[in-house]
This record gives structure tokens, C-alpha cells and sequence, in this order.
């Protein structure tokens, strides 16, 4: 497990593509009822995995201005990483004299500045904005009657 602080953009990023993944991996179409267990879907954590190993598995150069400073601004989030990336991470980590985290947050903003299209996150924003809308919309023409007294 790691815990450490990421920028809210890799955050957001990461979510989405999590997001639509299990988007993508769903049928459409309802599940036979004979069927116990739906099958799996892929894990957020599994994605953390990929993203971490798509990073380590070529030896890049990075400069001593490339390795992240955390901000202020960025939260701080817990994930598991396989204790394989684990030990992959520290030993780039000492070859660089720079922290384990410093390695991970890197991976993970790499990742995300070349495989998650930022049209992509725009939408699932755009999306998510169209959706809250439409529901506070909906929901506000209820509320109002609740809230309107009896004329009986």
C-alpha cells in the first residue's frame, strides 16, 4: 500500500480512465439472472499497476528538475501497488537519489501526460456537469411542492 500526495490533474486523469474502462467493459445489455457473479471488472488499483509498470519498463533519463515536488494544493490518496513495483520503484529510486514517491508520483504523471487524452477528461467533466444539471433540475420542481404549505 502508498500513501502519498499526487496532483489533482493525475487524480483526475487516473479516475476518468478508470472511469471508462469499466464503461467499455460493460455489455449493455442485462446479465441472465442463472449467472451468480458478474464477471470482473478492472480495478482502479489495477490500473495504478499498469501505469507504474508501463513507467519502469524502459530505463528513461529524468533530469533533477523533472522529479515532482508536491504542492500544497495536492491531496494525499492511498493505493496498493504490487510489492514487485514496489521493489522496482526503490531501486530506481536509490539510482536517482531521489525518494520511492518521487518515482511513483513521476510514473503516474508520465502516464497519464502520455496514454490519457486530456479530450478525454474533458468530456467525462462535461459529462459529469451535464448529468449534476440535469439532476438539480429535476429534482428541484419536487422539493418546491414538498416545500409549498397546503392550501386545504
Amino acid at each position: 500500500m502508498q500513501h502519498q500526495k499526487l496532483p489533482p490533474e493525475v487524480l483526475e486523469a487516473l479516475d476518468t480512465e478508470a472511469w471508462f474502462r469499466e464503461r467499455l467493459s460493460e455489455t449493455g445489455r442485462p446479465r441472465p439472472t442463472s449467472r451468480p457473479t458478474p464477471a470482473p471488472k478492472p480495478s482502479k488499483e489495477a490500473l495504478y499497476d499498469e501505469a507504474i509498470a508501463w513507467f519502469l519498463k524502459e530505463p528513461m533519463a529524468v533530469s533533477a528538475t523533472e522529479w515532482p515536488h508536491p504542492g500544497r494544493q495536492w491531496p494525499k490518496v492511498t493505493f496498493w501497488v504490487s510489492d514487485t513495483l514496489l521493489e522496482q520503484c526503490e531501486r530506481r529510486a536509490h539510482a536517482h537519489r531521489v525518494a520511492r514517491s518521487k518515482v511513483l508520483a513521476l510514473a503516474l504523471m508520465r502516464y497519464c501526460e502520455q496514454r490519457v487524452p486530456k479530450e478525454l477528461v474533458a468530456f467525462r467533466r462535461e459529462a459529469f456537469e451535464g448529468a449534476r444539471d440535469l439532476y438539480r433540475r429535476l429534482k428541484a420542481p419536487a422539493e418546491r411542492r414538498r416545500r409549498t404549505p397546503s392550501r386545504r
